[in-house]
C-alpha cells in the first residue's frame, strides 16, 4: 500500500483546473449531449500530459487493461467487422476503428485518472465540491424537465434549428440517468462530507424522479444494487468487499452458461411472459448470443461482431459479459473480469481504513456493471468515459479526506 503526497507533485494547480473544467462539463453534456464526455475526458487527457512527468511503471490494472485491447486488435484478423483491406485510407479512417480507439482511451482516459491521483488536498476539495454541486444540478434540471414531458429539451432544440419529436426528447433525456445513476455515490459522498444532507436527499430525489418518468429502468436498478451494495460495505466491511469481489466475478465467468441453463429449465420462458417489450427483446438477444458463444468459446467471433448478427443482435448484446464472451471469447471475458476484480478487491482494501469510501466506491462500480449488464455496448466511447469519470470523481473524495490510497483506482500507465 503506497500513499501519495498529492501537494509535493508539480503542476497541481494546473491539474485541478483541468478537473474543475471537467465536472463543469458534465451537468452540460449529462442534460444535452451524453455522447460528448468521450471527447471530453480525450481533452482533460491531453491537457494533462504535459505535467505529468515521466512515465511510471505500469500497474496491474493497466497491464490487463492493455492485454485486453491487444487481444481485441488480435482478434480483428477473424472477425467479420473487420475493415476490408485497403479502406484504411487516412487518419480519421483509422480513428473509427474500435482497436485503434481503445489504445487511444486507454492512454488518454488513463492520463486524466493518474492526473486525478496527483491533486493536492485543497485541489481535490475544489474539484469534489465542483462535482457534488454540479451532479445535483444535472439531477435537479433533468428531474424538472421530465415533469413536463422534456418540454425544456424540445425548446431547446427549436432555438438550435434541430427540431426534435417529444417522444425522441424525452429518450434524449434519459440518457442523462445513466451518468447520474453512476455519479450518485461519490456525488452524495462529496455532499455529505460538506455537510449538505438536504441536498443529498435533492440529489436523490432528482435522480429518482428522472429516472421513474423518463422510464430509465436499468438506472432505477443500478441505483437499488448499489444501495444494497453501500449498506454491505458500510456494515460488513472487508467482508463485504470480497462479497462484492465474488458477485463481480460471477456474470464474467457465468453469463453465457447461466443464460443457456435457464432456457432448458424452462426460466427463460416464464420470463417471458412476465416482461415488458423491452425487456423481452432484450431476452431474445441474450439467448441469441448464448447459443452462438458456443460456436467459438475460447477466441470469440471477433471484435465488434456483435454488429454482423443483423436483426438478432441490433448493435450491441445489451450486456457487457455476453458481448465479450461472444466477441472476444473466455480470453476476453477473463481479462475484463479481472480488471473489474481488481477494482473490487481495492474496495475491499479500502473498508479496512475508510468504510464510507470503500461504500461509496462498490456503490458507483456496482451501479456502473449493472448498467453495462443492461444498456450498452462495452465499446461505447462515451460510456467508457463516464467510468473513467467516475473514478476521477471518486479519487477526488478520496483525496478530498485525506486518507487516500492511489492503489485502488489507478489504471492509467501514464502518470
Amino acid at each position: 500500500m503506497t500513499t501519495t503526497s498529492a501537494g509535493s507533485e508539480k503542476g497541481t494547480p494546473w491539474l485541478t483546473g483541468v478537473m474543475v473544467f471537467v465536472f463543469v462539463m458534465t451537468p452540460l453534456l449529462g442534460y444535452l449531449a451524453q455522447l460528448g464526455f468521450a471527447p471530453l475526458m480525450a481533452l482533460a487527457g491531453l491537457l494533462v500530459l504535459p505535467v505529468m512527468g515521466r512515465p511510471r511503471t505500469p500497474t496491474a490494472p493497466a497491464l490487463i487493461l492493455l492485454l485486453l485491447a491487444i487481444w481485441a486488435a488480435v482478434s480483428m484478423t477473424w472477425s467479420p467487422a473487420a475493415p476490408p483491406a485497403g479502406s484504411l485510407k487516412d487518419y480519421g479512417d483509422v480513428e473509427k476503428v474500435t482497436a485503434v480507439k481503445l489504445f487511444l482511451q486507454l492512454a488518454l482516459y488513463g492520463a486524466a485518472v493518474a492526473a486525478a491521483l496527483r491533486l493536492s488536498a485543497r485541489g481535490a476539495d475544489r474539484v469534489a465540491t465542483v462535482m457534488g454541486f454540479g451532479v445535483l444540478a444535472l439531477a435537479v434540471f433533468v428531474g424538472l424537465d421530465a415533469l413536463t414531458g422534456a418540454a425544456m429539451f424540445q425548446k431547446f432544440r427549436v432555438l438550435t434549428g434541430d427540431p426534435i419529436r417529444p417522444d425522441l426528447a424525452k429518450v434524449k433525456i434519459s440518457i442523462g440517468c445513466y451518468v447520474m445513476a453512476v455519479m450518485f455515490w461519490p456525488a452524495a459522498a462529496a455532499l455529505l462530507r460538506r455537510g449538505k444532507r438536504a441536498s443529498v436527499v435533492l440529489l436523490l430525489v432528482g435522480v429518482l424522479m428522472a429516472s421513474l418518468l423518463s422510464s430509465a429502468d436499468s438506472c432505477l436498478v443500478a441505483l437499488a444494487a448499489g444501495g444494497a451494495v453501500w449498506l454491505m460495505i458500510k456494515g460488513l466491511g472487508k467482508v463485504g468487499g470480497r462479497l462484492l469481489t465474488l458477485a463481480v466475478a460471477i456474470p464474467f465467468v457465468f453469463a453465457p452458461i447461466a443464460v443457456l441453463w435457464a432456457i432448458q429449465a424452462g426460466f427463460w420462458g416464464w420470463l417471458h411472459g412476465l416482461v415488458p417489450p423491452s425487456w423481452d427483446a432484450r431476452l431474445n438477444i441474450w439467448a441469441f448470443t448464448a447459443d452462438h458463444v458456443q460456436d467459438h468459446p475460447f477466441r470469440g467471433w471477433g471484435l465488434d461482431a456483435s454488429r454482423t448478427f443483423g436483426d438478432a443482435i441490433p448493435l450491441h448484446t445489451h450486456n457487457a459479459q455476453l458481448q465479450l464472451w461472444l466477441e472476444l471469447g473466455a480470453v476476453g471475458a477473463a481479462l475484463a473480469g479481472a480488471f473489474f476484480c481488481w477494482l473490487a478487491h481495492g474496495v475491499t482494501r479500502t473498508a479496512e481504513t475508510d468504510r464510507g469510501a470503500a461504500a461509496m466506491t462498490g456503490a458507483a462500480l456496482t451501479s456502473y456493471l449493472v448498467i453495462g449488464a443492461l444498456s450498452f455496448g462495452v465499446w461505447q466511447e462515451w460510456w467508457i468515459a463516464v467510468g473513467a469519470l467516475a473514478v476521477v470523481a471518486c479519487a477526488a473524495v478520496r483525496l478530498s479526506s485525506g486518507e487516500y490510497n492511489d492503489e485502488l483506482v489507478e489504471i492509467s500507465s501514464i502518470g
